[in-house]
């Protein structure tokens, strides 16, 4: 990610009225029960509207986004709730990234697209047999509503780059709120070469 996207995804969370983090993601709520029970990481959580409710629910949760701002959003609605969530800003484009944050037994990547190297860094910090919950725009969102074609799941795609690593357990195309999105959830096979997507 470039240092413009950061300053671009920064500005955005500082234009946005502090009304509180939003509703979880409901394709986590309907599928959080498929997550094993260890620590899990949220991937670009923004303001935490899906950390804080996994945490709410008493697993161990960390997150990660690019924007400061919105990081320290989170922090704020996770100690007015009383939650523990780990938090970090960083570009997950940066090799340390992830660095001393360990190792998860669940991603939840939600409105993003992860490219080749941030899977990479993302996959070496799941353990065998942890999982990913996948939820993100599709192609129809492309077709109905201009959005970038290249930030889109495409499941064909993501089975080719991410099938030496991860078994899709299952793939749901769904529409909500005029949004129209692929979920999916994935496992971790033993230890793999890592994925070249």
């Amino acid at each position: 990610m470039s240092t413009l996207d950061r300053k671009r995804w920064d500005a955005r969370w500082r234009e946005r009225a502090a009304t509180g983090p939003g509703a979880p993601e409901p394709f986590l709520v309907r599928h959080a029960g498929a997550l094993p029970r260890g620590p899990l990481l949220d991937v670009a959580a923004g303001d935490g509207r899906n950390a804080l409710w996994l945490a709410g629910r008493g697993l161990p949760v960390a997150a990660v986004d690019v924007s400061p701002t919105a990081i320290a959003r989170l922090e704020r609605a996770a100690a007015a709730q009383g939650l523990a969530v780990r938090t970090r800003a960083a570009d997950l484009d940066a090799p340390d990234a992830l660095e001393d944050l360990g190792t998860f037994a669940s991603l939840v990547v939600i409105r993003f697209r992860p490219g080749p190297a941030q899977w990479r860094r993302l996959l070496a910090a799941l353990r065998p047999g942890g999982r990913v919950l996948l939820c993100s725009f599709g192609p129809e969102q492309h077709r109905r509503h201009g959005f970038p074609l290249a930030f889109c799941l495409e499941r064909a795609e993501l089975e080719a780059g991410l099938g030496r690593e991860l078994r899709l357990l299952f793939w749901e195309s769904l529409a909500e709120d005029g949004a129209f999105l692929e979920g999916s959830l994935w496992e971790k096979r033993g230890d793999q070469a890592a994925a070249v997507i």
